[in-house]
Order: structure tokens, then sequence, then C-alpha cells
């Protein structure tokens, strides 16, 4: 049940986050960058930003739950939260651009969607890397 709660508050702390820094970013992605360099490199351009608000989310909700450092422990909280990443990311495609599943799932062939694909990756993967790098780090100290 820990595992549920970490991921869950991972996941909802990061979409808020990440939709709060999206909409600070928005203007400047849809009126700057996108018409000087294209979709792709705003997609490019956005995304190390959202990593590094899952990074420190991550580590914040794996100190503040006390997650054991176990890899599978904190791929569990991955997982949960992609999870419930993907079930929005669904709703939100099918609701706000009127997209079928099937339509929201063929974008990721495109490059922004690889990018996007690979954000969500590394979105899932972070509980993990920073649980290795704060393990990794007490080892060092011994």
């Amino acid at each position: 049940m820990p595992t549920l709660k970490a991921g869950a508050l991972y996941f909802a702390l990061t979409f808020a986050l990440t939709f709060a820094v999206g909409w600070i970013l928005g203007p400047i992605r849809e009126f700057w960058v996108i018409p000087r360099l294209g979709r792709t490199a705003a997609f490019l351009f956005e995304a190390p930003l959202m990593l590094v608000v899952s990074f420190a989310v991550a580590r914040w909700v794996m100190r503040r739950l006390a997650v054991p450092p176990a890899l599978t422990t904190r791929a569990m909280v991955g997982h949960v939260a992609l999870g419930l990443l993907l079930i929005a990311e669904s709703i939100g495609a099918w609701g706000l651009r009127g997209l079928s599943l099937m339509d929201y799932l063929a974008s990721f062939h495109a490059l922004p969607g690889a990018v996007t694909a690979a954000s969500f990756l590394l979105f899932a993967a972070m509980p993990m890397i920073v649980g290795r790098r704060r393990s990794r780090g007490r080892d060092e100290r011994r």
C-alpha cells in the first residue's frame, strides 16, 4: 500500500507542477519557439525542464514517505505513477483534443511523440534514479 500511495503522490505532484510549468512556458512555446524553430524543437526545449520537475518531485516523495531504496520498490512507484499518467494523458487526448485512443497512440510515431514517450519512460524511472543516486552516495561515505 505505501507503494501505491507514493506512486499516486509522485504522479499528482508531478502532474500539477508540470502542468503549472507547461502553462507558464506555453506562450513561449506557442508564440516564440514553434514559429521560429518548429514543434519538435519546442518539445525538445520543454522536455528537460519537465524532467527536472519530475526529478525534484521524485526525490521529495521518496524522502518524505521514506520509500525504501530497493530497486523493485522504487520501480513499482514509477509504474504506478506511469499508469496514472497514461490514464490522464488518454483522457486528455480524448476530452481536449478529440483523439481516439488509436489516434493518440499513433501520435507517438512522429519525433515529438517519441520525445514524449522517452519523457514518460524517464518519468517512470525517476524514483529508481533518485534511489540509486542516494544509496550510491551512502555507500561511498562508508
